[in-house]
């Protein structure tokens, strides 16, 4: 079925400011209009009255279009209302829950506030919330409370920043927010600022599923230059699919006799304190037909782990996060139709679950998008995390990672009817020979009316070697959504 879908979509793709201080500025120049206007008139406004009758309402009317413009201009309120639902046409159960048959009704919102405070600040807040309704619909099933805390409901802080000019060429952007580093639209390798929701993994792109954190920064501009400087005082990290619920079967995963322990333990997050504060530095070049990145950096990983080493018969500690140093480079060229990318990255002080050494590790990318077929881009990255001092032990639980990491990723995007209906298909998939598994999703957008979006879509999980893919591998579902923004 995958290689089908895919294939057809691969074909169907190779062929197919005023601002406050202007309302200062004119509050200044109307002032004291009225009076000069009547001592000028003094004494002339019987003889005419008729031809200027109305003036003086007409006069007020295009000053309050004014004032009322400026006010639009100086606070924005937006958003969107959506409803997804997804059916999983597979038959799979998790700890005692079946998850086939209709597993998501939910109704999210999402609302944005843009103030301006002057010509050169600015305020930003954003939020989200959302209410699940298949887990009260589908009451007979045995949810654990962790499931239902992280699925069916939620209502979260996004954005909330102050941005603006300190002077000609440095800025200050301070507060929750996203930094995208990288050129790779599906493949984190220099992207270490901003952690990642994955409590549905396959079923949204990368640009979708960053969490915003708190930092200070500060960029300044030199020529083609532009480089920055963040300080970042809030530990936050990502969000994970809640062990024993559909998406991450512990009990699947590590064979353990007897069962693994319950509940599993949980992942804490590093205390937001002086000694956690991560930082962050990135150099950005933009040229005719080229740019460069360069950047470092000392924050948290990503990636979690046993605080202590597992053992035969000693219960598993809690699983944390440990700080890491990162050196890295990124790269774009365009060429006609072509578009290269490359990435690189040296990272210190990675911590797994069967070694008590912090790791080096090396990552690499390269890509290529083409876009010389009529409203299509076709594009295809390759990455390798390579590990060294590798541990043989590390290849089996709970680690269950090679020495190289290979993860391949195809995309192929088609427009139709003027952009109105946009069809793509992702493939993400790791091993030198894809055998340890991964997904597939090809999915149709659809512009309903103005401000109404539509999306469908499918989701193929491939099993392989590595065993969280494997146990997941009849997670398959179609999906669904509505989305109203204003």
């Amino acid at each position: 079925m995958l290689k089908t879908i895919f294939t057809s979509v691969l074909l169907l793709g190779v062929l197919g400011y005023n601002t406050l201080n202007a309302q200062e500025k004119i509050d200044d120049d109307l002032n004291g209009f009225g009076e000069e206007v009547a001592s000028d008139l003094d004494g002339f406004t019987d003889d005419v009255s008729g031809d200027l009758a109305g003036f003086s309402d007409e006069e007020v009317m295009n000053t309050e279009s004014k004032n009322r413009k400026l006010h639009d201009d100086a606070l924005r309120f937006s958003g969107n209302i959506a409803f997804k639902t997804s059916v999983g046409y597979k038959t799979h159960e998790v700890d005692g829950v079946d998850y086939s048959g209709v597993n998501q009704a939910q109704t999210s919102v999402y609302l944005q506030l843009d103030r301006k405070l002057s010509r050169d600040w600015k305020v930003r807040i954003s939020s989200d919330a959302f209410y699940d309704a298949i887990y009260d619909l589908r009451g007979n099933e045995p949810y654990r409370q962790e499931v239902l805390d992280d699925y069916r409901t939620q209502l979260r802080l996004d954005d909330a920043y102050l941005q603006g000019r300190i002077s000609a060429s440095v800025d200050l952007k301070a507060g929750r927010q996203i930094v995208v580093w990288g050129k790779s639209d599906n493949i984190r390798i220099t992207d270490v600022i901003n952690p990642l929701d994955t409590r549905l993994p396959g079923m949204t792109d990368i640009e979708d599923l960053r969490l915003s954190v708190g930092i200070v920064k500060f960029d300044y501009y030199l020529k083609q230059w532009n480089l920055s400087a963040m300080v970042i005082p809030e530990s936050r990290i990502m969000r994970e699919p809640t062990p024993r619920g559909e998406f991450f079967p512990v009990d699947n995963v590590f064979n353990v006799p007897g069962g693994v322990v319950d509940p599993f333990p949980p992942l804490n997050t590093p205390a937001t304190s002086w000694e956690n504060m991560q930082y962050a530095f990135a150099a950005n070049g933009v040229f005719s037909g080229w740019d460069l990145s360069f950047y470092a950096a000392e924050v948290l990983d990503q990636k979690s782990h046993f605080e202590e080493i597992p053992r035969p018969g000693v219960p598993l500690s809690g699983r944390t996060v440990s700080r890491i140093q990162m050196l890295g480079s990124a790269i774009n060229v365009a060429y006609g139709s072509w578009l290269f990318k490359s990435e690189v990255a040296v990272l210190r002080g990675v911590k797994y679950n069967t070694s008590s050494d912090e790791k080096e590790r090396f990552d690499a990318l390269i890509g290529l998008e083409y876009m010389g077929i009529e409203e299509s881009v076709i594009s295809v990255e390759i990455a390798n995390r390579h590990i060294f001092d590798y541990e043989q032990q590390m290849q089996y639980q709970a680690d269950f990672v090679d020495q190289n990491e290979v993860q391949s990723a195809l995309r192929i995007t088609r427009s139709f009817a003027n952009e109105r209906l946009n069809a793509t298909a992702v493939l993400s998939i790791f091993g030198l020979q894809w055998e340890n598994g991964g997904f597939a999703r090809v999915w149709l957008e659809y512009e309903v009316m103005d401000a109404v979006h539509a999306n469908a879509g499918i989701v193929d999980y491939i099993g392989g070697d590595k065993p969280f893919r494997e146990a997941i591998k009849d997670n398959d579902r179609v999906f669904a959504d509505i989305t109203y923004s204003f």
